[in-house]
């Protein structure tokens, strides 16, 4: 007999972090393929929900990625993720009720989920040097991907073993220009692909064709180190989906930075968003050193073609790709005047790369 097990338990909350509400979890016990794998939001009709139907045998993830239509969302065997927008016309202010039913191996199987959804956008000024008024981690943010637990007594938030492919908390409601500040320490960083840091989200977009999952990573900003001493800012739209508007920059090649196990480091992580024009800026040093005057990685959209989708506005997450469990403190983020960035010269800007076109395995 198989189970439905929701990764954050049967009772969970929701503020308006993103456009869709995410559920994702595992069907423990799977065999086969479910026959049925479908939800129903109070009372409404049934409708499909995407599990991961291929088998992680042996995949090499620190080089290449599984073949599966759900691109980079789920990596287990009946691994599945229920997106709903937050203009589901189901959908309610306050208490909602999700009802799962799976059938395999000629047994169905139900499983209901509890929910409060609260549309009221969070500041966008937030301290959470202390998170011990916080009982649960969805207080602080929402699982898009993997899963992360609160640590009330060590005052920190930690991504779960094993992190694999893509491991997403937002914490922030959707804002213009704006800033990040946190520490950081990386437990395993030798069993690690990216070692995070962060995104400013913008969303997932469906795929090409449709996967019943969307799988196109949008960023208006993304920060990450790796253990082998490069450091990378991207900016995406639909990055995996396959979309013939899919784009991505990347700083390339990497930036040099020194990452060292168990030690401490601080992070300033900076979004510009106005108009067409998009930003992102980060710099990370040892917590025992002063701050560097300069940015490790520094990457805008000058050279954007103007017929493609832009980003509007993102929301704040933490964000690691691969590799043993990292620990998040001390974060604080504020909105940023447009005036603190510096004008950047359009010849210099990086150009795009256009669907998978796009050199190493970024």
């Amino acid at each position: 007999m198989h189970t439905i097990d929701p990764t954050c338990s049967l009772s969970q909350q929701f503020r308006f972090r993103l456009q869709d509400l995410t559920f994702p979890g595992m069907i423990n016990g799977l065999t086969e393929i479910p026959e049925r794998s479908e939800f129903s939001l109070n009372g409404g009709e049934y409708r499909p929900f995407y599990v991961e139907s291929v088998h992680d045998d042996g995949v090499d993830w620190l080089n290449g990625y599984k073949k599966t239509p759900g691109e980079l969302r789920c990596r287990h065997f009946g691994e599945f993720c229920i997106e709903i927008s937050r203009h589901d016309p189901h959908l309610q202010k306050g208490a909602n009720c999700l009802k799962l039913a799976v059938k395999a191996g000629g047994d169905t199987v139900l499983q209901t989920i509890d929910f409060d959804w609260n549309p009221r956008p969070l500041p966008q000024d937030m301290d959470l040097s202390d998170l011990r008024s916080f009982s649960d981690i969805q207080q602080v943010g929402q699982v898009v991907n993997g899963a992360f637990d609160l640590d009330r007594g060590a005052n920190l938030i930690r991504s779960r073993a094993p992190v694999a492919p893509d491991a997403l908390l937002v914490i922030g409601s959707p804002g213009k220009s704006q800033q990040a500040t946190y520490r950081v320490r990386f437990l395993e960083p030798r069993h690690s692909k990216w070692l995070g840091l962060s995104d400013f989200h913008v969303g997932m977009v469906e795929g090409v064709p449709p996967r019943g999952i969307k799988v196109g990573w949008s960023s208006a900003g993304m920060a990450v180190a790796m253990p082998s001493g490069g450091a990378r800012s991207f900016i995406a739209w639909g990055d995996h989906s396959g979309s013939p508007e899919e784009w991505a920059i990347a700083t390339n090649p990497p930036a040099k930075v020194d990452i060292s196990r168990g030690v401490a480091y601080r992070v300033r992580h900076q979004i510009q968003l106005t108009g067409r024009f998009n930003r992102v800026r980060f710099r990370i040093w040892p917590e025992a050193s002063p701050e560097p005057g300069e940015w490790t990685c520094d990457e805008n959209t000058h050279r954007l073609p103007e017929e493609l989708p832009y980003h509007e506005c993102a929301s704040f997450g933490l964000f690691q790709h691969m590799g043993m469990p990292v620990e998040w403190s001390d974060i604080r983020l504020s909105t940023l005047d447009d005036d603190v960035f510096e004008k950047t010269d359009p010849k210099k800007a990086r150009q795009p790369f256009f669907r998978r076109d796009r050199p190493g395995a970024f």
